[in-house]
């Protein structure tokens, strides 16, 4: 098995619950760091979320966590997916918050 050490995905979030991220087919995952940066004039609440496949998405930071003008939100407790598996955000304000997601994927 090789491991690759690399950027997951990155984008900004849209104002509904979507994808930001999903480990491929035959393969595992760890989200080593999402990070988040409001770009808005004004306060972003954010959410993320974890679903494994065929699952329920179940929250992994709290409700509506609240993102200031140009603050960012480090998220660096490991998550560990399956293939399939996908992580979910939305925002308050679509195409305002820039996110990054870091990891490793077994290929």
């Amino acid at each position: 098995m090789t491991i690759a050490i690399k950027s997951l995905a990155d984008g900004q979030l849209a104002s509904s619950k979507g994808t930001i991220y999903t480990a491929p087919t035959a393969k595992q995952a760890i989200i080593k760091k999402i990070t988040l940066v409001n770009t808005n004039t004004s306060a972003e609440a954010v959410n993320l979320y974890f679903k494994a496949s065929g699952g329920t998405s179940r929250r992994i930071i709290p409700k509506d966590l609240t993102l200031g003008i140009g603050y960012l939100l480090v998220m660096d407790d490991e998550q560990t997916l399956e293939a399939a598996d996908i992580i979910e955000a939305d925002t308050t304000t679509a195409s305002k918050v820039d996110f990054v997601v870091t990891g490793v994927e077994n290929s």
